[in-house]
């Protein structure tokens, strides 16, 4: 895992040499390794001239930081050349590259080092931008083709790894992370107000677009080429097309059964690595079935670094789930326990962190797993992120479904669900969830609390709830696995996890498994108040049975009640009456009134709470970037 600087230029056009090297520097916490900075001098014949100090009129700028996992050896160097015309910085793991390897000798090529980014370079030798349809694993991937004259970028299938772009002028740079931008000469924080709105509304956001205005994410799936004589880059093109599947399987045992095969080939891919490998070990049905997998494939290798968040005492708190994991495998468990003061000593660096405005505390206690992590010398860590999506396992999914079914008039199958979630077998908490659904349905198809807060103008296009209600069970789920829940997720992963040079994996994505689950009818995937049914009957013999029949879920959480009407109510009290950059787009009585309700408990804790923490960080955002209104 690494991180990755580029800047385009006209040969005639100024710029500082130590720009490239300072973007680098920047993410050195992406890649604590080994660095290296190139400049690449282009003439009209496509020969090229390359060097690690600027000594002549250059036009490409490549910088690259790297965190070893495969071949820690010099080899592994970044910029790394592949024969006389393609060179390459790459972050990320293409986990098939063992098996690519031995193709492309077949056909040829001659590998000198154990890398896989010297596979991916022989690849695109050999089938061109073809080549990223064969991959399996994440990426952000820049190419300087130099007989093409043109520079390639591409990005894994579900934007696990970030690749950013931005342009003025005669000068394109591209990056890992946003903050890199601020190096480069013309660049301005200016906030987009369509994002900013949906985020401040909704705590969404759209992920073919980012908070800052010009700064383009290049869309997942896709890759682009930007031609060295005109900067200018062309359209994406995708190279993965989920929205194509048709559902084929109806039975929920043979998906259990189809799941497992391919999961378990999926995590084997994962374990791929030169450095221990642990894993993020939630409680939950997701992160469980990881730990218990690995276990399987490697229980020789002695023991499996596990990594959780807990609460004691409080009800959040899965610690009873965690230990049942951790005593079926041959483990060594750490934990931590985030707390409201270690939050806001660390506000600040996670804010610098993240790049963009996050929703919650969750990710707070996702920062104290990665940090906790690293502090015990594992530099890479399977994560559960993608078992939700990949089997609509939210709860609001469940009833979106039903609603569907209704519609259709299949009143028996919905009665039946119902009915049967409150029978012994079935899951109750389904009828606990029932009202919540319908008052979430109600705020967020219709958000007058929030609103009247805003003091911007409308957005445009419609909000997610809106989108959803418009589609199929199908077309539903392509969207919550491509665009609504796990771009935003992987992101904050990614940033979260790579803070700390820690190398985020999630078996759960990859495409032939996310291809596979998207084959199961949707009526497999619920019965009776539960949810995620292939994985519940294909983990059933592996995971202890307190987890499968586990009713609630949580995830990485905090007690953000609690902690925001107690222990932070006194600095959201103060912070309010102050006057700040947020001011200009939230009204501040409005948001004094919400932090005044912070007192009183009631129906509509949760989302005044959700709604004041949005408001809050974003605020702390702004000022950590200096970012200004457009």
């Amino acid at each position: 895992m690494c991180g990755l600087a580029a800047i385009l230029k006209k040969a005639d056009t100024e710029l500082s040499p130590a720009i490239i090297q300072n973007m680098t520097d920047l993410v050195s916490h992406r890649g604590p390794d080994d660095q290296d900075v190139r400049f690449y001098t282009l003439d009209a014949n496509g020969d090229h001239s390359v060097s690690d100090h600027a000594n002549s009129p250059w036009t490409v700028a490549l910088g690259h930081r790297r965190l070893s996992i495969l071949d820690l050896s010099e080899a592994g160097r970044q910029p790394m050349q592949y024969r006389k015309n393609l060179w390459m910085i790459f972050n990320g793991e293409v986990y098939n590259f063992v098996e690519l390897r031995e193709e492309l000798e077949k056909l040829g090529h001659e590998f000198h080092t154990g890398t896989d980014t010297e596979v991916i370079l022989a690849a695109y030798d050999q089938w061109g931008t073809d080549c990223f349809a064969r991959f399996h694993g994440m990426w952000g991937i820049i190419i300087l083709d130099v007989l093409k004259k043109e520079i390639i970028l591409c990005r894994d299938r579900m934007g696990i790894k970030p690749l950013y772009w931005w342009k003025r002028g005669d000068i394109l740079a591209i990056t890992s992370e946003i903050k890199q931008f601020l190096e480069v000469p013309g660049f301005e924080a200016s906030i987009d107000i369509n994002t900013a709105r949906e985020f401040l509304l909704t705590g969404y956001e759209e992920p073919r677009q980012s908070f800052f205005q010009g700064v383009h994410p290049v869309p997942a799936g896709t890759f682009l080429s930007i031609s060295l004589n005109s900067l200018i880059p062309s359209e994406p093109v995708s190279y993965w097309n989920p929205e194509q599947i048709t559902p084929a399987i109806f039975d929920p045992k043979e998906a259990g059964r189809e799941f497992v095969r391919e999961f378990r080939n999926s995590v084997r891919f994962h374990l791929r690595s030169d450095v221990p490998v642990g894993c993020a070990l939630s409680g939950g049905l997701d992160s469980s079935s990881i730990a218990v997998m690995v276990d399987d494939i490697q229980r020789d290798k002695g023991k499996l670094h596990t990594f959780s968040s807990v609460f004691p005492g409080d009800p959040i708190d899965e610690s009873e789930y965690i230990d049942a994991v951790s005593a079926q495998i041959t483990s060594s468990p750490h934990a931590v326990t985030p707390s409201s003061s270690q939050f806001m000593a660390d506000m600040n660096d996670l804010i610098w962190a993240m790049d963009e405005p996050f929703p919650s505390f969750s990710m707070y206690a996702s920062y104290e797993v990665a940090r906790l992590t690293r502090g015990n010398g594992v530099p890479v860590t399977l994560n559960g992120q993608g078992g939700d999506e990949l089997f609509t396992g939210y709860w609001q999914s469940y009833f979106l479904h039903l609603y569907r079914q209704f519609q259709q008039g299949h009143y028996f199958n919905v009665l039946g669900n119902f009915v049967g979630a409150m029978l012994p077998s079935g899951n109750s908490e389904m009828i606990r969830q029932t009202p919540i659904m319908y008052k979430r349905y109600r705020t967020r198809s219709n958000p007058s609390s929030t609103a009247p807060l805003l003091q911007m103008p409308e957005a445009t296009g419609q909000n997610p709830l809106q989108k959803i209600m418009k589609m199929d069970d199908q077309a539903r789920r392509v969207y919550e696995v491509r665009e609504l829940h796990l771009p935003r997720l992987l992101k904050w992963d990614d940033r979260i996890s790579m803070n700390f040079s820690v190398e985020g994996r999630y078996p759960f994505l990859d495409h032939k498994v996310i291809e596979l689950c998207l084959s199961f009818h949707p009526s497999v995937l619920y019965t009776r108040g539960w949810v995620k049914l292939p994985l519940r009957l294909g983990m059933s013999h592996r995971l202890p049975k307190k987890v499968i029949q586990r009713r609630t879920k949580f995830g990485f959480l905090t007690p953000m009640e609690r902690w925001m009407s107690g222990p932070l109510a006194p600095m959201l009290k103060e912070w309010s009456n102050q006057d700040h950059a947020v001011w200009q787009l939230v009204d501040k009585n409005k948001t004094q009134k919400l932090t005044e309700s912070m007192k009183i408990p009631g129906a509509n804790q949760i989302h005044n709470c959700e709604t004041l923490f949005r408001i809050f960080l974003f605020d702390r955002w702004m000022e950590r970037f200096g970012v200004a209104l457009s």
